[in-house]
């Protein structure tokens, strides 16, 4: 009989929320009568090889995440609450760092995209598991152009083989934490972690994602997730 999977999740929520315009940072606002850090979390409270959560936030929002986590349930998987770092992949390293270390794999995701199912959070784990890695995204919907001055399209891409890459991105935790290391080193500071894996290991396998696992970036995204949780709640999903 193969030993469960132990897996962390490492939500990233340290940045200054400054397109949202809210005067509050993105995992603070209110979404269909719960905070968005909540949401998020939620989804992964519901996941049983999820067994720790490890919270990178603000350095100014320390304490006022560490005091929810103490008393809201969607949060009691919480073992870590670190201040983030300058680049997104500070961040990231600095949350690996605090992963427990039974936890044999870690999935790093966006706390913004506070709608990810519980159910490819499974998927993505399980390809990981069987793969090594997995990046979960959606083809691209959209006609794609090319404009080199901002003002002309020139032409037209081929959007046939492209991906939109989301979160959660799945990792050996030990491995991780040792292209962090190597990227840290060279200097280079990519926007997801999946670019850290196809710079030093190779192709990511893909998970494929789901079109409501938005990122909350402007106050349209949260109307649209509303509606989206709306529904969901009239189907009896999470």
């Amino acid at each position: 009989m193969t030993n469960p999977i132990q897996a962390a999740a490492v939500l990233v929520a340290a940045g200054n929320s400054t397109r949202m315009g809210a005067g509050e940072r993105k995992p603070f606002l209110t979404l269909a009568g719960r905070s968005v850090l909540e949401h998020t979390c939620a989804a992964f409270e519901a996941c049983a090889q999820v067994t720790a959560l490890v919270l990178v936030v603000h350095p100014d929002d320390v304490g006022r995440v560490g005091e929810l986590a103490k008393r809201v349930p969607a949060l009691a998987k919480v073992r870590a609450v670190v201040p983030g770092g300058a680049q997104r992949s500070d961040s990231v390293r600095l949350g690996v760092a605090a992963v427990p270390s039974e936890c044999e794999f870690v999935l790093v995701h966006d706390a913004a995209r506070a709608l990810i199912l519980p159910t490819t959070i499974e998927a993505a784990l399980a390809t990981a598991a069987r793969e090594g890695a997995a990046l979960v995204a959606v083809p691209v919907r959209d006609t794609l152009k090319s404009s080199p001055d901002g003002v002309r399209a020139t032409q037209t891409v081929d959007r046939s083989t492209l991906w939109a890459a989301q979160t959660p991105q799945v990792f050996r935790t030990r491995e991780l934490s040792e292209l962090l290391a190597r990227a840290l080193a060279e200097k280079f500071s990519p926007t997801d972690d999946a670019a850290l894996y196809e710079r030093y290991v190779g192709p990511v396998p893909l998970v494929r994602g789901d079109e409501s696992n938005l990122k909350l970036t402007t106050p349209a995204d949260l109307e649209i997730a509303e509606a989206i949780l709306a529904r969901r709640a009239r189907e009896g999903q999470r």
